[in-house]
């Protein structure tokens, strides 16, 4: 148990605790109230707990809805610092404006309006790889989390204790990524997304070959394969299919095209920004509605969002080649519990407000996920030896943090949604 003390830090649990979904910490010392993301729940439409006090600073671990999408709220009545890489300030804004589209279309509007992620922005702070911040009396060092192009970490040092932030991070290389940074000292708490805390993942090099036969097998057939892809992971699907030589025209449509040339934008935060432009290279991008009918003539890849089928290109395609025994649809990215993707993988129907389709593409799941599996989630809390670990971002929670005790002798915290921990 954590027990009372004086002169506590106290940590907000305002989201992201025993669910995926609208990350949002505060972190309360003697001197310094300091916010670790303000995120929303896109399955249900959920935001964070509310904020009662102003931070004095905000830090974001990286673009991704979850994480950030309910920010803009809290500048309808505050001014205050938030601290971000590059391009997850740029993947921000790009989700954000898409994100208020998408409300005005589906009639279900969002909390805030475009002056406040306007302002939000002038707000904005962009911070580089193992820099320290300071805030006050405290500070925050930066490092690399291995999630997406520009994934974050965060050490806060905060009343003589050490605690690190995860966000989303992955330990094995990816091929846009070089994993998150292990060799943190003297850790007291971490704060750690579990997503995958009772999942191994398969090997990457396997995973990759797999997709190249997958795509052999359906051109050679004289069929197209359709990938659904999160925007922000697109840049990785695509310098996989390069290295896999794909012999037959590859297209990028969506909001994908623009996440990947945002990552291009800052190739600083690439493992091999070369191998990126090159994958590029080889890749034509689809910018108006009738050209992906035109596409769909030949053999070809189509890598589209969105990456749960809930909306986006991917929506366009379906309707022309659902039906196609020839074609394949291949799935690389986690399905929502309630999204089209797993309603799909459950029951071989393709299921939206407009329609109802039995699916006759092949469909295969693949995992290109940015997330550490059960094992690298292990190896890290092994690696750093704190004295305590908050899981959170994982419907997993409670379980993982049981296993800790048992297995390395450290305390796991599961806390539920508006707790607040004394430390």
């Amino acid at each position: 148990m954590i027990k009372k003390a004086k002169n506590t830090i106290k940590i907000h649990c305002l989201g992201g605790f025993r669910e995926v979904g609208r990350n949002a910490v505060l972190i309360e010392g003697k001197t310094e109230k300091i916010l670790f993301e303000y995120g929303f729940k896109i399955e249900g439409g959920v935001d964070p707990l509310p904020l009662k006090v102003k931070p004095d600073a905000m830090f974001l671990s990286h673009g991704h809805l979850d994480h950030l999408g309910s920010i803009p709220i809290l500048y309808q009545k505050w001014n205050f610092p938030i601290y971000g890489t590059a391009p997850t300030r740029d993947n921000a804004e790009m989700l954000l404006k898409d994100s208020l589209k998408i409300a005005k279309i589906n009639k279900t509007p969002r909390a805030f309006n475009p002056a406040n992620v306007s302002k939000m922005f002038r707000n904005w702070n962009n911070v580089r790889y193992n820099q320290k911040i300071k805030i006050g009396k405290s500070t925050v060092e930066v490092y690399d989390a291995g999630h997406i192009s520009g994934s974050a970490m965060f050490v806060l040092n905060m009343d003589g204790k050490r605690i690190l932030y995860t966000g989303d991070f992955k330990l094995n290389p990816t091929r846009a990524g070089s994993g998150a940074k292990i060799d943190l000292k003297k850790i007291d708490i971490i704060l750690m997304e579990t997503t995958y805390s009772a999942r191994e993942q398969t090997d990457r090099s396997a995973t990759e070959k797999e997709l190249g036969r997958i795509i052999d097998k359906t051109v050679s057939k004289g069929g197209i394969a359709v990938i659904p892809s999160f925007a922000l992971r697109a840049p990785e699907i695509i310098m996989v299919l390069n290295k896999q030589k794909i012999k037959v025209p590859m297209y990028l449509d969506g909001m994908a095209r623009k996440a990947t040339e945002i990552a291009l934008r800052h190739p600083q935060f690439l493992r091999n920004s070369i191998e990126l432009k090159k994958a590029v290279s080889k890749v034509r991008m689809i910018k108006q509605h009738i050209e992906r009918t035109k596409i769909l003539a030949h053999p070809c890849v189509i890598v589209t969002t969105g990456g749960t089928l809930d909306g986006g290109p991917i929506v366009s395609y379906l309707k022309h080649l659902y039906a196609k025994k020839d074609c394949s649809l291949i799935l690389t990215g986690f399905q929502f519990p309630k999204s089209a993707g797993n309603y799909l993988v459950e029951t071989g129907r393709y299921v939206t407000d407009e329609f109802d389709l039995k699916l006759g593409m092949q469909l295969h799941q693949l995992s290109f996920s940015g997330h550490a599996d059960r094992t690298e989630l292990l190896r890290f809390v092994q690696k750093i030896r704190p004295k305590k670990v908050i899981c959170m971002h994982g419907d997993q929670c409670h379980r993982f943090a049981t296993e800790l005790k048992g297995r390395f002798n450290i305390e796991g915290l599961a806390p539920k949604p508006g707790e607040i921990l004394e430390l």
